[in-house]
This record gives structure tokens, sequence and C-alpha cells, in this order.
């Protein structure tokens, strides 16, 4: 490794300097402009900060009850960054962009290890510009975190099983505990069912026996299990919860209620690798490296790229419980592939496979659709969405008009393809400008802010219609939940009787509440009053704030608002 930095020249160290600036100012920038998105960034945001609030880092809560359906280690990194940055958006999205950045890092190690330099730099551009891999890398979830902690578990695998150095093994085991920290068994599950596989294909036995590393294991339990047995020892029904009922049970039944067909993520592969989805693509032309690798070498690097992508793809797909995120960890070994397609292409200065025609009709397609459905969506002001659909439009079509050029002018394919590069690094800074209308109409912020101003001190924050976890964060304090128990019904269920009846109310009974006086607040969305109050004098009290009615009892307490 140190041979290999002392090769690199200053023009590209440079290069390599400004394209590691990009990356870092386009995702710290959009962790910072824009208010938390309901329903997950609320609540991943407001578990540490109750964490850091009360103290305890060993049991998890979200609204001030018990909350088991994650490991603690975003957690922990987000209270850290509560800690030190304050308790804002940018500091609860920290951790993710840093994981997300540095799995930019490793995969393009990995890329230039596997295939040589060229290759390690395409495949950081290619991950770091993909759509996909840069939307989740930038919102406050465990998904990315727990992606980096298999890119790193699988790039170290790989170094091991291929140098014979047992070292390596070391950091495979600590970043397979990391990632069952973050997200569960699937951070020991995936990484060790590609391993598996891998040795089992290129029928490598003897990685077997290196892999087996005593240090190693020693260094996964060490990391894995004392919040395990520390969590458990203080709440006995945690293993039952998070075990039975948050694996297994989530994973084989529709529990969650978040049932998609076998071929759910199919689609997902080519738009969430967007704008590389033609060199995607180009992967199954003659002469490419998969299709003609060239080396044994190459072609094991294919096995295990395949097996990576293939293995976790495969296991969501079974999944009766799937969302987006779940395969942000296939990006990594799909951008490696595009790169070294790429790479290839230069160094045989062609193109093959389409290349080049998928890329810039995928690219034209996307464009024109994207500004489409910004001109023509009912979620959000259209105006806003062209506004920030524009300018990611304007980099595709740039990137894929100045290849087309350059490629018909000079027919020298490396600097087509650098050409589009540079069209997708605008396409990742345009795509910062999406929040801002997302966040406008997913967000309790403005409404959360707008009752702190309004409120008394004595007055408590209730919500119906919906758990809106954002407002405990913004309120920095404890929200009754009218009829509506959801993923809290865990903590709710231990909770003694007395909270349960003033936290978790049904709605008769806190209508019961409101019009005997007690000094209450009332959030919800428009749509739902009709709901809560049939009484069409109710109806009309409301002070509205966005999407969302404010609501006060002051008259029932012989006072004005």
């Amino acid at each position: 490794m140190k041979k290999l930095i002392e090769s690199v020249s200053f023009r590209q160290k440079a290069i390599f300097c400004i394209i590691a600036a990009i990356f870092i100012i386009s995702y710290l920038a959009a962790i910072a402009n824009h208010p938390l998105i309901e329903p997950d960034e609320g609540r991943y945001a407001e578990i540490p900060r109750e964490m850091v609030e009360s103290g305890d880092y060993i049991t998890p809560r979200l609204n001030y009850v018990k909350y088991f359906e994650k490991p603690v280690l975003l957690y922990w990194m987000n209270a850290a960054a509560l800690k030190i940055f304050g308790e804002n958006e940018f500091a609860s999205r920290l951790p993710t962009a840093l994981c997300a950045l540095l799995g930019i890092a490793v995969t393009g190690a990995l890329g230039a290890y596997m295939y040589g330099r060229a290759a390690g730099v395409m495949s950081a551009v290619v991950t770091g510009t993909s759509l996909l891999y840069f939307a989740i890398g930038t919102i406050n979830l465990t998904d990315m975190p727990v992606a980096f902690f298999i890119t790193v578990s699988m790039a170290t695998f790989y170094a091991g099983a291929n140098s014979g150095n047992r070292r390596w093994y070391a950091a495979f085991y600590a970043a397979m505990a990391l990632a069952v920290l973050t997200k569960g068994l699937i951070g020991v599950v995936l990484p060790g069912g590609v391993a598996f596989w891998y040795i089992a294909v290129t029928r490598k036995w003897r990685v077997i026996r290196e892999a087996l590393y005593l240090p190693g294991i020693l260094i996964f339990f060490a990391v894995s299990v004392p919040w395990f047995y520390l969590v458990c020892r203080e709440n006995p029904d945690f293993f039952r919860f998070f075990f039975i009922q948050e694996h297994f049970l989530r994973y084989a039944t529709t529990m969650h209620d978040r049932h998609e067909p076998f071929w759910f993520f199919l689609p997902l592969i080519p738009a969430g690798i967007m704008p590389w989805t033609g060199f995607l693509l180009s992967l199954l032309g003659r002469g490419s490296v998969l299709r003609s690798p060239g080396s044994r070498e190459f072609r094991d690097a294919n096995i295990f790229l395949l097996l990576w992508f293939g293995i976790i793809l495969a296991f969501f797909s079974l999944s009766s419980s799937k969302l987006i995120p779940y395969i942000v960890p296939c990006v990594p070994p799909m951008a490696i592939l595009i790169a070294a397609n790429i790479s290839r292409m230069k160094e045989e200065n062609r193109f093959f496979g389409g290349g080049l025609a998928w890329t810039a009709g995928i690219s034209a397609v996307f464009a024109v659709a994207l500004l489409i459905y910004a001109a023509t969506t009912k979620y959000v002001d259209n105006f806003e969405a062209l506004a920030a659909a524009f300018p990611i439009s304007a980099g595709l079509m740039a990137g894929a008009a100045c290849m087309l050029m350059i490629w018909r002018r000079t027919r020298d394919a490396g600097r087509a393809v650098s050409a589009f590069a540079c069209g997708a690094l605008i396409f990742v800074l345009g795509l910062q400008a999406l929040y801002i209308p997302v966040g406008k109409n997913r967000s309790v912020r403005e409404v959360s802010r707008h009752v702190m101003t309004l409120k008394h001190p004595e007055e408590a924050i209730a919500v119906f219609g919906d758990i809106l976890q954002g407002v405990p964060f913004y309120a920095k304090q404890r929200v009754i939940l009218v009829d509506q128990l959801g993923e809290l019904e865990y903590g709710a269920d231990n909770e003694s009787g007395e909270n349960r009846a003033r936290w978790f109310p049904d709605k008769d009974s806190f209508l019961r509440r409101w019009h005997d006086g007690e000094p209450l607040v009332l959030i919800t969305e428009t749509e739902n009053l009709p709901r809560l109050f049939a009484d069409s004098a109710d109806n009309s009290q409301g002070m509205a704030s966005g999407e969302y009615v404010i609501m006060f009892n002051r008259d029932n307490r012989g006072g004005g608002q």
C-alpha cells in the first residue's frame, strides 16, 4: 500500500484531493439545510437526544418509552454528535454522512486493490455519485452505517483471502461486530454468507482455516456482546422482542405491513445506480470485464463482487419485509464492476456493450422524466420541485452531451468518460436541492416551533392521527399520543397503568380530558380533525401551520388563546 501511494504523481494526488473535497462538501452541505424528514429521521434523532438527556446509554427510548427495534450503535454515534455540535439536524445526520464518505473511500481502495488504481478512483466516483447511495448517505437512517460496516467487512475479508495476511481478518470480524451493533444479525449473516460462498465457488479451501482467526473471533465477541448483555440484564424481555420478533418474525411475516413482491428490488437497482445505469448494462456486452475477465485474478474478483451483490439482493428479496434502503450495501460491488469496465474501455479506447448509447439515452430519459414529474406532482409545490429538479437534469444532460461530443470529435474514451463523470458530480450536487421541497412537505419542524412559541409551560403537547416522531425532538419533551401506538406498542405495554393512560389515551379518554380543561395543545393534520372532533364548532378553533393544525383548549379553562 505504501508503494502504491508513493507511486502516485503530484497531478494524480491533486485530482484525488479535488474529488474528495467535492464529495465532502456535497455530503456535508446536504445534511444541514433542511428539517428532519418524517418519520425515520425524527426517530433516530430523538432516541439519542433522550440518551443525552437521561444519561442512560444502555436502554434506548423513544418518546420516553423503551424502544428495541434496532441496536444501539447509531444512537451512540448520534448522541456524541448532538453533544458536540448541539441538538440540530446537522449533528443528527453527521454520523450517517461520515459513514457514507468513509464507504466511498473503502470502495475506492478495494476497487484499486482488485482492478488497479484507475478503477479504484472510478469506483469511488461511481459510488459517491449514485442516486441511492447519496440519498441514503445524507438521511439519518441505520442503513448507511450498516452498509459501511458491511463494505469494510467485505474489503478486509477479500484482502485477507488474497494476501494470506491474517491480520486483515481482525478488521473483518471487528467490522461485522459493528454491523451487528448497528442493525442486528444481518451484520454477520450477510458478510458470512458472501465469504462462505466465495470460498466454495473458487475452491479456496485454505481460506477457511485462515479466516477462523482466534484473535478476530475474540474481537467480534468483545465488541458485540457487552451491550447485548447489559440491555438484556436491565430488560429481561429484550431477547424475545429483538431477536424473535424483530428478526425472525419480521423477516418471515408481514407484521410491519412492509410486504412487497419478490421482484420489488429489481427495478430499484438500475434506478439506484443512476446516472451510471448505462454503464451497468454495458457489463453484459461482449468484451466487458464481466464476460471476458482476462485473468484468473479478475475472474475471482468478479465472482466475489457478484456474490456480494447477489446474496444481499436475494436475502432481502426473500424477506416479507422490504424497504428501499435495504439494498444500499449492493451499491459498492456494482460500482466496482462498473468502474473496472470503464477502466477497460479507457485502456482499449472503445465503448463496448452499448456503454455510450445506453448511458446517453437513459440519462436523457431520466432527466426529462424528472422534470415532467416535478411539474405535475401533487405532493410538493411544483415551482419548488422544478427548481430542485432542474440542476439534476441539467447535470445529467450536460454530462451525456459532453461525453457524446468529445467521443465524436476525438475518439478518446477516457476524456469522454471523464466529461460524464463531471456531469455526475453536478448531478449529486443538484440532488441537495430536492430536500428543500421534501422537507417542507414531510417535516414537523415548523409546526413544533410554532407550538413552542405559543404554548404555556404547564400545557402538554398531544398528537392525533400519527406519531410524528420529530415533535419530541424539536419540543424537547414527551408527547401524548392519542389513539396511536404504532411502533411504540412494546414501550407502551411496558408502562405502568397510570402512565399508559396518561400518555397513550384512546380518542374518547383524550376528549374527556380536553373538554374537562386539562392544559393541552393538540397537533394534527387538517384532514384528521373530523375524526377527532365531531362538533364542527371544535373544528373551527384550529390554527393552521402548513399541513397541520394547532389547537388549544384554553376556553375550557375559562381563558382565551
